[in-house]
Formats: C-alpha cells, sequence, structure tokens
C-alpha cells in the first residue's frame, strides 16, 4: 500500500517538500558556476552562427551584386554606346560631306569604327561604373549624382573617342566619342536600377547550415546548447519533484510562491528544448536564424529563473 501511495498524510508531503526543495538548493550551490559557464558557452557559439552568416552573408551578397552589376553595366553599355556611335558617326560623316573633306569610303569606314568605338566605350566604362555603382548601392551610399555622372561619362567619352579614332579616323573618333559616353552613362544608371530592384524582390534561400562558413559553428552551437540543457537536468528532475508536490498541496498558501516559480522556470527550459529542437530541423535560413537568437536569449533567462527559485525555497525553508 505505502509503495502505491507516494504521500499518505500532509505531514508526509511537507516533509518530501522540504527535503526536495533542500536537494535543490544543495544542487544548485554545486552546479551554478558550472551552469553560468554553460550558458555564456551556448550564448557565445550562437552569436558566433549570426555574426559568421552575416559576415558571409554581406560578402557574398556583395560579390554576386557586384558582378551583376558589371554584366548589366557592359550588354548596356555596349549597346547604347553602339546605338549613340551610329548616331554620332552619321553626323559626323554628313558634316564632313557637307564641306566636302571626306568620300563614301572614308565616311563608311568611319562610320564602322565609330561604332566599334562606341561599344567598346560603353561597356568598358559601363562594366567598371556598374561595378562602382552597385558597390555604393550596396553600403547604402548615394549611387547618381552630377559628379559622378560626369565622371563615367567623360571616361567612356575618352574610350570610345580613342578607339574610333585609332580605326575611322575623325568620323570615327566623333560617333565613339558620343557612343562612349552616353553610353557609360546609360549603363551605370541602369545596373545600379535593376540591381535595387532585384534587392527589393529577394527569393527565399535555404539554410546553409551544411555549408564550410557555418558548419563549425553551427555544430559548436548544437554541442553548447546539449551541454547546457545535460548541466540543468538533476536541477530539472528535482523541480518536477517538487511541482509533483506542490501540486498535492495546492490549497497551502506557503507553497503557492515555489509553485509558481517552479512553473516558470520549467516553462522555460521546456522552451528552450523545444527551440532547439525546431532550429536542428528548420530549413529555411530566416527561420533558422530566428531560432538560434530565440534559444540564446531562452538560455540567458534561465539562470535568472533558477535564482529566483532558489530564492523562493530559501524564503519557505525558513518560513514557520
Amino acid at each position: 500500500m505505502w509503495s502505491t501511495f507516494r504521500f499518505n498524510t500532509s505531514a508526509d508531503i511537507s516533509k518530501n517538500l522540504r527535503a526536495s526543495l533542500e536537494n535543490f538548493v544543495r544542487l544548485y550551490g554545486q552546479r551554478k558556476d558550472d551552469l553560468q559557464q554553460a550558458s555564456e558557452h551556448f550564448m557565445h557559439a550562437a552569436a558566433l552562427v549570426d555574426k559568421k552568416h552575416e559576415d558571409f552573408d554581406d560578402k557574398t551578397a556583395q560579390a554576386l551584386l557586384g558582378m551583376f552589376g558589371g554584366t548589366i553595366g557592359t550588354v548596356f553599355g555596349g549597346v547604347t554606346g553602339g546605338v549613340w556611335a551610329a548616331l554620332g558617326a552619321v553626323s559626323a560623316a554628313t558634316y564632313a560631306k557637307f564641306c566636302g573633306n571626306i568620300n563614301a569610303a572614308s565616311a563608311t569606314v568611319g562610320f564602322v569604327g565609330g561604332v566599334f568605338g562606341g561599344v567598346v566605350g560603353g561597356a568598358f566604362s559601363g562594366l567598371i561604373g556598374g561595378l562602382v555603382g552597385v558597390a555604393a548601392l550596396a553600403a547604402g551610399r548615394e549611387v547618381h549624382g552630377i559628379v559622378s555622372d560626369s565622371i563615367w561619362f567623360t571616361v567612356g567619352f575618352a574610350i570610345g573617342g580613342a578607339t574610333g579614332s585609332t580605326f575611322g579616323g575623325s568620323v570615327g573618333a566623333a560617333g565613339g566619342a558620343v557612343g562612349g559616353g552616353f553610353g557609360a552613362l546609360h549603363a551605370t544608371k541602369a545596373a545600379v536600377y535593376l540591381v535595387r530592384k532585384a534587392i527589393d524582390f529577394p527569393s527565399k534561400t535555404k539554410v546553409r547550415k551544411g555549408n564550410g562558413k557555418l558548419k563549425k559553428e553551427v555544430v559548436t552551437m548544437q554541442k553548447t546548447g546539449a551541454d547546457f540543457i545535460k548541466s540543468i537536468k538533476p536541477l530539472v528532475d528535482e523541480l518536477k519533484t517538487v511541482q509533483e508536490i506542490c501540486d498535492q498541496m495546492a490549497s497551502c498558501d506557503a507553497v503557492k510562491g515555489v509553485a509558481n516559480q517552479t512553473a516558470k522556470t520549467l516553462a522555460a527550459v521546456n522552451a528552450m528544448e523545444k527551440t532547439m529542437n525546431d532550429s536542428q530541423m528548420e530549413a529555411d535560413e530566416s527561420e533558422f536564424l530566428r531560432c538560434v537568437k530565440e534559444a540564446s536569449s531562452q538560455c540567458k533567462i534561465i539562470p535568472v529563473e533558477l535564482q529566483m527559485m532558489r530564492e523562493e525555497v530559501e524564503k519557505l525553508l525558513v518560513s514557520p
């Protein structure tokens, strides 16, 4: 009969509650330093995961955006540079024809050289302008202004004019300069505009827990989290016993403070364990990082709850 029912009288319950509370205080005193150290280790590991992810994301995003911007700048610069160069070369050839300083063959050579100069000047300047403009965008700085526009126009103008002059004489120089200048200007604006649009609509990414950049930090975080849970397990087991006894003494006002604090502490532990489990199964990157931050916050709360639990226990133990 005694083995079936753990407690038979109020005296038995009170005696067992006191013994359990005293055991909790003893365990807390023994494990307090280890508990604090395990908590700090876990929070440090979680912070490393977050920082490593941010560093990896920033560098990777900037590199990818820079490549994207440079590619757009090259394409737009080459195409628009060729179009503007054709217009410039035709205008220059027409003017020279009216002045009687050019023949049909020279005009044709000049036109071809001018278009080639415009493509080269626009593409090269668009490549550099796209890279620099997108880098400024990623850094949160102003990417367009009179000074920057003037710089890229001048660079494209010079490169296009020099290339066009080499292959098409004066007509080629005029066409190449016009094409290179306007091609560079359009290319940098197009690159920044399209990259900004791409940033406004980010796609969902999968968590890179297996990536070499993060794998070590994630494994460390999971290990330190498991160590933390292990370090508080004896305390948690004792608190479950306290909770069981307090439930049987629910009508006793003296134990309500301990009962309430026991419930809060166990709830904090359960919440962290659930968050840790969720983080290991989470595939979405943003959700995984949210779990990491949440678990870190909960890990910080648990030692505080245990300290408050000890204070409640000591108050009850010294009361009549």
